[in-house]
């Protein structure tokens, strides 16, 4: 019973950020193959150890249409289609704020701007 217990507790707490856990690392690589040196590890983790909130990653947003109504008369009643693209805020060198989740992964919480950045 005891370890129906605990596999339930593992199993509610996968991917779990603990926030007493915070850390602060350089992005040593973006975007492709993204790379974060955390502050203190000897090694850098790769792209498949580190999860990203998503308003750090490119967006774009497809069929996007705006119709002028009003203006000068070369432009009134024009329609415009296309898509937009949300750059990511990061860059390589930046210095980003991550927790630690389970099985030796970083969450990316965002970039670190204390340091005036």
């Amino acid at each position: 019973m005891l370890s129906e217990a605990l596999k339930l507790m593992r199993q509610k707490t996968t991917d779990h950020i603990d926030a007493r856990d915070v850390e602060r690392g350089t992005l040593l690589a973006w975007p492709g193959n993204p790379k974060v040196q955390v502050d203190g590890d000897e090694v850098p983790y790769e792209a498949g150890k580190l999860v990203f909130a998503d308003y750090l990653l490119e967006r774009r947003i497809e069929k996007v249409k705006i119709e002028v109504e009003t203006g000068p008369k070369e432009v009134a009643g024009t329609t415009l289609t296309g898509s937009i693209v949300i750059p990511s805020p990061l860059k390589s060198g930046d210095r980003v704020i991550v927790s630690r989740l389970t099985g030796q992964r970083y969450y990316v919480h965002g970039k670190d701007v204390s340091s005036g950045g």
